[in-house]
């Protein structure tokens, strides 16, 4: 049985080993990324970090990556899914006559997330600062804490030396986080309706198509690739599909056809199972967009669509 519980009501604390830290360091770094990635670079305060689309020059998502600013010259990118071999093939030709150095700290930090309402209490009670706000962190003697939730009640990731994560990891389990598993953070994740790339997108999906907007698009910061059809879609308003939730009697296979009123309206994505409760991330046409909508899902049966995040 898949224990959730202390994502809703305490601390969970989990390694990320699928997160990839890298540094942009120059002083072009700031520019340079700015005209790479969705959100807003160039302007990011010290002290904050944000949440990145990778895109391709028709807008296609290819990856996610936050990025966090350490100082006027200094990025730190935590990459999601996507490696440093892969993220430096993808960015590096478009170093040209920037004033920059792009280097993979894999060997040299780890990612742990802490995720639940409690988050908070236990950092302070394993001596670490709450960094508060949500993109604000902090520099907790050589860790790096940033609020960033991975849940839907929020919570924290750090950025631990390797050297130090064993002991920090105690030292959250006694103050009183909770051990987790991927398949607990996975349910976490889908409950809260947070697209993971790339098995929630199929190869052309687009940042409007995923629900990602709002944290992970800017439209004040200036040219970069992709924005000419991120900023058409905005000004229409308009996409052919979205991801929505489902609720379902069973589990189906990932890119399970959704029926309605017998014809094709969609495929399910990632799908987890809470106790008795079934959900599903599933990619919609319009003609399904409607909450409480009866669809029907090829060998599972009947389904019912759900805004995201799903309700409690």
């Amino acid at each position: 049985m898949v224990d959730v519980t202390p994502f809703r009501t305490g601390a969970a604390v989990l390694a990320l080993p699928q997160r990839h830290v890298l540094d942009l360091v120059g002083p072009d770094a700031r520019r340079w990324a700015n005209g790479q990635l969705t959100n807003n670079v160039r302007a990011l305060p010290v002290g904050r970090l944000n949440q990145h689309a990778m895109v391709d020059d028709k807008a296609r998502v290819q990856g996610f990556v936050d990025v966090w600013c350490l100082a006027d010259q200094h990025l730190r990118l935590v990459t999601e899914d996507v490696t440093p071999e892969e993220f430096s093939n993808r960015y590096e030709k478009y170093i040209i006559f920037d004033d920059v150095e792009l280097s993979d700290l894999g060997g040299e930090y780890a990612v742990l997330a802490v995720q639940g309402p409690q988050s908070g209490r236990v950092l302070a009670a394993a001596g670490l600062q709450d960094p508060g706000e949500e993109g604000a962190f902090v520099d907790a003697a050589g860790v790096l804490v940033g609020r960033r939730a991975r849940c839907r009640a929020g919570g924290v990731e750090l950025l631990v030396p390797s050297a130090g994560v064993d002991a920090l990891r105690g030292r959250l389990l006694a103050a009183g986080a909770t051990p987790v598993d991927e398949a607990a953070a996975e349910v976490a994740r889908v409950e809260a309706g947070l697209p993971r790339w790339p098995v929630d997108m199929g190869e052309k999906a687009l940042p409007h198509e995923l629900g990602v907007v709002p944290r992970m698009c800017n439209f004040e910061k200036g040219c970069y690739i992709g924005q000419e059809v991120i900023n058409r879609i905005d000004v229409m308003g308009q996409v052919a599909k979205k991801l929505w939730g489902l609720e379902l009697a069973a589990v189906p296979p990932a890119g399970s056809v959704i029926r309605a009123d017998g014809a094709e309206v969609g495929v399910t994505r990632s799908a987890v199972q809470d106790g008795g409760r079934v959900m599903a991330l599933a990619m919609l046409r319009k003609a399904a967009w409607s909450p409480g909508r009866e669809v029907e899902v090829d060998g599972v049966g009947p389904a019912r669509v759900v805004e995201l995040p799903f309700p409690p």
